[in-house]
């Protein structure tokens, strides 16, 4: 299963090779639309616990389907935690001329969306209103990484010193 978000960066003056923001946001309902069904769907705080104290996901573009990069990774995660807004993740981009048109697309802004790709490991559902309410309480995550199309709103990943800064509170 993917999920994606939107994104912003923090100026922070880096080489603009910094990929950092959120791969997921907690508590945050969106609605899903897709072969599983409709329902809206949060993420529970801590369900990246047990995931990352195994190890790292991968970072891929696209979810690896780009046609330059495919499964590639491009770059390396530096940091990945679960802190008070979401999945937040820094990761150093590669330094090549494959992974350099998806750094320049997110400096432009035309490639906006931050995605994680997952199995449900536990999740809970709510089904006491017309839209059942699923909550994702421990999944395994794969992957992470831009994307071209988010569907999930409210995270964030950006190249640092190229775009925008996050608004506080972000």
């Amino acid at each position: 299963v993917e999920r994606s978000v939107s994104f912003e960066a923090r100026d922070t003056g880096d080489d603009g090779f910094t990929l950092e923001g959120y791969g997921a946001v907690f508590s945050q309902p969106t609605r899903i639309d897709s072969w599983e069904g409709l329902f809206d769907e949060q993420i529970d705080r801590s369900a990246f616990e047990k995931t990352l104290s195994e190890r790292k996901p991968v970072l891929q573009f696209d979810h690896g389907r780009d046609p330059a990069t495919g499964t590639v990774p491009i770059g390396s995660i530096q940091e990945i935690r679960g802190d008070d807004h979401g999945l937040f993740v820094q990761a150093r981009l590669h330094n090549n001329a494959r992974v350099e048109p998806i750094r320049q697309a997110i400096a432009s802004g035309s490639v906006d969306g931050m995605s994680f790709r997952f199995q449900v490991i536990r999740d809970a559902w709510d089904e006491s209103s017309e839209v059942p309410m699923r909550t994702l309480k421990e999944v395994s995550l794969l992957e992470v990484g831009p994307v071209v199309f988010p569907a999930y709103a409210g995270a964030s990943v950006g190249v640092r010193s190229i775009l925008a800064t996050l608004p506080e509170g972000e």
